[in-house]
């Protein structure tokens, strides 16, 4: 499609050509050249030779909290509840809330007529009622040997069946920080966004995921391209920062704030509510 042409040309000539090797911690899995949807994970699954299962109990976007490279102090301090939800996120049940600042929701509405509809990818909720349905969530895990390589939290909207989200959850080590970071990846058409956030634990036991960085190299929004022949380009968008702060409430219910903003005007809040599921 044209739309997506003319990202990838922006993405080639006003990013940089990066090399996969000393780049690592920029290369993840990516889409099809049409629609997303679930149509990167049977490739990889071709390509990789790896075994699937999906919601398998205490099944977490990470395998172990302790990927993130946390520090003793931050394991003392971070809430179990926080914890126990990225380690068995598929023992919980999601509710959702969205709010589009007025100023940007016609810029949603774009996005999403445009690229998301179509991709079946990053179809933000365009206000609470699409949402109010709730939403499906599975953890998928792709394995070889019993080993997982791959996770990705796939979600839709109950109402629309749309998906919100398709998005690879790992860890990669970034040598600006010299230390792993967590990384989700959504595969888009020849190749990926990428949201690389730092971490921060707080005296609440809250934790505070940030992509907020400034330049090429820090914790930020990616968009990475390729054209199959093993050349890769790598655009860092300084104008996209998000923060995600997973907590415990006062009544013990645990729940996250989503905040994104555009040059530093906030753009899009959402806020979830995690239940863990009557059977876990």
């Amino acid at each position: 499609m044209i739309q997506d042409k003319i990202t990838q040309y922006w993405v080639k000539y006003t990013g940089q050509k990066i090399n996969p090797e000393t780049e690592k911690w920029l290369i993840g899995p990516i889409g099809d050249e049409d629609i997303i949807e679930d149509k990167f994970i049977k490739q990889l699954i071709i390509n990789e030779k790896l075994e699937y299962s999906s919601n398998v109990t205490n099944s977490g976007l990470l395998e172990n909290i302790i990927d993130l490279d946390f520090n003793q102090e931050e394991l003392n301090l971070i809430d179990h509840q926080v914890k126990d939800f990225y380690e068995n996120t598929s023992n919980y049940d999601f509710e959702i809330w969205s709010e589009w600042k007025s100023l940007f929701k016609p810029f949603g509405k774009v996005l999403s007529v445009i690229f998301s509809k179509r991709l079946q990818q990053l179809n933000l909720p365009l206000n609470s009622l699409d949402s109010s349905k709730g939403i499906k969530s599975e953890i998928v895990k792709l394995s070889k040997e019993g080993k997982t390589k791959w996770t990705i939290w796939y979600r839709k909207l109950k109402s629309s069946n749309d998906v919100i989200y398709a998005g690879v959850y790992t860890t990669a080590f970034v040598p600006k920080y010299n230390k792993s970071l967590l990384k989700v990846v959504f595969p888009l058409p020849n190749g990926n966004a990428s949201v690389v956030m730092s971490k921060k634990v707080f005296s609440d036991g809250s934790l505070l995921l940030s992509s907020d960085g400034k330049s090429f190299g820090d914790n930020g929004f990616y968009f990475v391209l390729t054209d199959h022949k093993g050349n890769y380009w790598a655009k860092f968008v300084k104008s996209m920062h998000e923060w995600i702060k997973v907590y415990v409430d006062d009544e013990s219910i645990l729940r996250a704030d989503h905040n994104l903003k555009f040059y530093g005007v906030p753009f899009l809040n959402l806020h979830y509510k995690m239940t863990k599921k009557s059977n876990s």
